[in-house]
């Protein structure tokens, strides 16, 4: 996104942020106004600023619930987010900067018209351009903290 990537993002970096819990980001609404169980919850979410100062390697879990989970990475200055792979499929979309998504021998670009589709399984690094800083916002489709239940 992202089970295993956000585990392995949030290992290289050495954080782990803290699911969003429904309650602190999510106003339940079903049809009619009712309210229904979080997982089916309309969310907004906030999205990371420009980067500034901070570790080369961050990542926040915007999202984790049964069948998705969203997250951000920022990449600082150029910083790699080493090989690593996911047992779920994955989007990268780059909400700024730019860089390059290498993933099962090629090299597939990232920036602000072009995102990344990756099956499960595929073993993927990103790299960001020289001396740039890289967000990107990773959903894990078919991931998510209950979805073994």
């Amino acid at each position: 996104m992202i089970t295993v990537m956000v585990l392995a993002a949030s290992a290289a970096c050495g954080q782990r942020a803290a699911p969003v819990t429904p309650a602190q980001s999510a106003t339940a609404v079903g049809p009619g106004g009712a309210s229904t169980a979080p997982e089916l919850a309309t969310r907004s979410f906030l999205l990371p600023p420009a980067p500034g100062p901070g570790e080369p390697r961050e990542v926040a879990m915007l999202v984790d619930v049964a069948g998705l989970k969203v997250a951000t990475i920022v990449l600082r200055q150029g910083t790699l987010l080493p090989s690593h792979q996911s047992a779920h499929a994955v989007t990268i979309v780059a909400l700024q900067g730019a860089g390059s998504v290498t993933a099962g021998g090629a090299t597939l670009r990232i920036d602000a018209t072009h995102a990344v589709l990756l099956a499960p399984n595929v073993a993927h690094a990103v790299q960001p351009d020289a001396g740039t800083d890289l967000v990107l916002l990773v959903h894990h489709v078919g991931a998510g903290e209950r979805s073994h239940q």
